[in-house]
């Protein structure tokens, strides 16, 4: 059994995940623990403040991983990129490994990768195939990006999705919607270009046409912002819990009938959110972006991407009065039991691991 050096950007033992880069590595790192697997962890840099401050701590984190490789010898390096500026970094820490023997994996995560292949210009398009080309196993996070990979390299790609342990899920709370308030929420950062004000405006559309709804929004957020709009829909019925640990917010998925998620964000990919809240049998009207179409299914609802306040609303009445919400919520669960459970993803990723 190869032991496993997983880099990328990683929490630090104590801390909690930023953002769904951090949140999956660390649960892919727990999870092989768990089945007895040596792993080391190497952080990618993370500097702060502006950018000609960040570039020389960028510079000096990565050559000291490319010495710090070397102390890995014989181990399988599992490295989850950044691609964009970093591909050059990238590709001589792939580089390095190889030189030592080391079996290599890139691991493409979060929904941006075609639009900087698009964007940017040939010499970036050149770095990044020779990045791909350079792992013996490329991964992602979508199926969206499986033909490319196929065409890039030669070989088909390997899908580890966002997942959770759907073994140890809690039980939902709550029944189908018909008796009491419709329950909607909304958990993740609370950014503007994660959809946070159509989601309070379909609520207060709601609330305005006689719907008995209420709102939970948790997750971390400006204060700045997190105030403005607390005050902007005072007069609706919206709980702020803040930001919520993952068994908490398990919970507020178990306890709402939707999950509203009209993200506009670029870099959208598989959201942990929408992994968690279909397990937990809360149905998610999203948008039209990043993975959300294939990881969803038939089992909620996608809306065009620039989808008003008033279509998500509309969608939320449709499936109160359609009596199919029950029939949603249950095969969003078993759809995530069966693709994006971390059971099923791990026993896959070691057998990908341990291949000559």
């Amino acid at each position: 059994m190869k032991k496993i050096l997983f880099c990328g950007p990683i929490p630090r033992p104590g801390q909690a995940p930023n953002g769904g880069y951090e949140a999956c590595n660390r649960r892919s790192i727990d999870a092989l623990r768990g089945q007895d697997r040596t792993v080391d962890e190497l952080y990618y840099p993370q500097p702060t403040g502006k950018p000609w401050k960040k570039l020389p701590a960028y510079v000096l984190g990565f050559a000291s991983l490319l010495r710090e490789l070397p102390q890995h010898q014989g181990q399988l390096l599992h490295l989850t990129g950044l691609y964009k500026q970093f591909v050059l970094p990238e590709i001589l820490l792939l580089r390095r490994a190889r030189t030592m023997g080391l079996r290599t994996v890139y691991d493409i995560r979060a929904g941006s990768m075609l639009r900087y292949y698009a964007r940017y210009g040939a010499l970036y398009r050149w770095l990044f195939r020779h990045l791909l080309r350079r792992a013996d196993i490329v991964m992602i996070e979508g199926m969206e990006y499986a033909d490319f990979v196929r065409q890039t390299t030669g070989k088909p790609a390997f899908y580890l999705p966002n997942h959770i342990s759907a073994g140890k899920l809690p039980a939902r709370t709550l029944g189908a919607p018909g008796t009491g308030p419709v329950r909607l929420v909304y958990a993740g950062r609370i950014t503007l270009e994660k959809g946070i004000r159509t989601v309070l405006e379909a609520t207060r559309l709601l609330a305005q046409r006689g719907v008995d709804c209420s709102l939970t929004v948790a997750g971390p957020g400006p204060a700045a912002l997190v105030d403005q709009l607390r005050e902007e829909y005072g007069d609706c019925a919206v709980r702020w819990p803040g930001p919520l640990s993952s068994e908490q917010v398990l919970a507020e998925f178990g306890n709402a009938h939707f999950f509203l998620f009209p993200t506009r964000h670029k870099g959208e990919g598989h959201s942990n959110a929408l992994t968690e809240a279909m397990g937990m049998g809360c149905m998610p009207l999203a948008s039209e972006n990043g993975f959300n179409r294939s990881v969803i299914g038939d089992t909620g609802q996608i809306l065009p991407l620039d989808a008003s306040a008033a279509d998500y609303a509309d969608a939320v009445q449709a499936w109160c009065a359609g009596g199919r919400w029950q029939a949603a919520s249950s095969a969003a669960m078993a759809r995530t039991q069966d693709l994006f459970s971390t059971e099923q993803a791990i026993s896959r990723l070691l057998a990908a691991y341990d291949q000559p």
